[in-house]
């Protein structure tokens, strides 16, 4: 399971499922269910998109948003997988437009105690997702324009992070009035290179190669420790996204990690102070394994020494000693990132120690 969205929080989530069998009754009133317990609705839409369905959750606070992806991202519904991301979208407005479903839980609320009103709710297939926070028209312009708004949620219910920018620029995304950052954020296009900013002092350039190394081959690393950021290169733009899920906004000695994507660009040292390093992989494959806080560490002399070494370093919950190899139980991610920056290839009485994920 990812443990980061792509995206900065937001009250609405992203919902993608996948894999889910055919007779399973995927409806606003189950999704209700299930996120209901963390805080109060106020819209929810499903997309039907064949073996992929996608869905928005939108709550009435962001406390609540964030603690539900906490605990339902990587969700199995009946051997399907649920994964969840924070939406880009500012509002979840419903109107009319074909193969969607949609229920505003807030008019429903106030429609209830007014017999006369009619619920702002459809269940069959006329249900329009209007993206009027991003989009200036007017109500006699939006009756007019029918087949081109289709397209457009068309493009959002298929879109991923390669054709984002296409559609931002159609829809005329407004970023001058967010957060600089977030501003970033949206403007990140994938790359190979990563920038690693908020780095703690302690770290090396050695401890950011054995810990990002884990998740794919690195080309190159430039370390600009004074001002407290790195840029790894990868040899694919998949190895470098995998990175950046799995790392950013991790805990990495006393900092927090902020991971961003980079456009390709020779790397260079500035000063005396920065460590540069070229590595040649000569394509060679490795497993990546998800970042757990269990540990195998092999190539080990003697166990009982190691890990009293190791236990001065990090929080160990449990560790299992064997002849020539440990098993540790980490207190969290953090201890876990620790151990591999630290003791990856690290030679102890002749020989390098290799760590494993588990």
């Amino acid at each position: 399971m990812f443990n980061n969205s792509r995206d900065p929080p937001s009250q609405i989530l992203l919902l993608i499922l996948t894999q889910l069998p055919p007779s399973f009754p995927l409806t606003n009133e189950y999704l209700h269910k299930k996120f209901n317990e963390f805080g109060d609705i106020k819209k929810i839409l499903i997309f039907e998109r064949g073996k992929t369905n996608k869905a928005f959750v939108e709550f009435h606070n962001l406390k609540s948003a964030i603690a539900a992806r906490k605990q339902l991202n990587g969700l199995n519904i009946q051997g399907g997988k649920m994964i969840i991301h924070y939406s880009r979208l500012k509002n979840l407005n419903l109107e009319i437009v074909d193969n969607s479903r949609g229920t505003d839980y807030t008019q429903a609320s106030s429609n209830s105690q007014n017999s006369d009103s009619i619920l702002h709710s459809k269940t069959d297939d006329n249900i329009r997702v209007n993206l009027t926070n991003h989009i200036s028209q007017s109500s006699s312009s939006r009756a007019n324009s029918s087949p081109v708004r289709n397209e457009e949620i068309n493009r959002l219910l298929d879109y991923d992070d390669d054709d984002f920018d296409i559609w931002k620029q159609e829809i005329q995304l407004n970023l001058t009035d967010m957060h600089p950052e977030i501003q970033t954020l949206l403007r990140q296009k994938q790359s190979k290179l990563l920038r690693i900013a908020s780095i703690d002092t302690k770290v090396t350039a050695k401890m950011i190669y054995n810990v990002f190394t884990k998740f794919g081959n690195i080309e190159e690393i430039l370390y600009q420790k004074q001002l407290q950021k790195a840029y790894v290169k990868f040899q694919t733009i998949n190895q470098a996204t995998i990175a950046k899920e799995y790392l950013n906004n991790t805990q990495f000695f006393d900092s927090i990690l902020r991971i961003y994507f980079e456009p390709l660009q020779p790397l260079q040292p500035t000063s005396l102070q920065d460590e540069y390093m070229i590595y040649y992989n000569e394509n060679c494959t490795q497993k990546i394994m998800p970042l757990s806080p269990n540990l195998i560490i092999t190539g080990v002399q003697d166990p009982t020494e190691i890990s009293e070494l190791i236990k001065m370093f990090a929080k160990i919950k449990d560790i299992k000693i064997h002849v020539n190899s440990l098993q540790l139980s980490m207190c969290s991610i953090a201890d876990t990132l620790k151990i591999m920056a630290v003791f990856s290839d690290y030679e102890f009485k002749n020989q390098k120690l290799n760590i494993i994920l588990k």
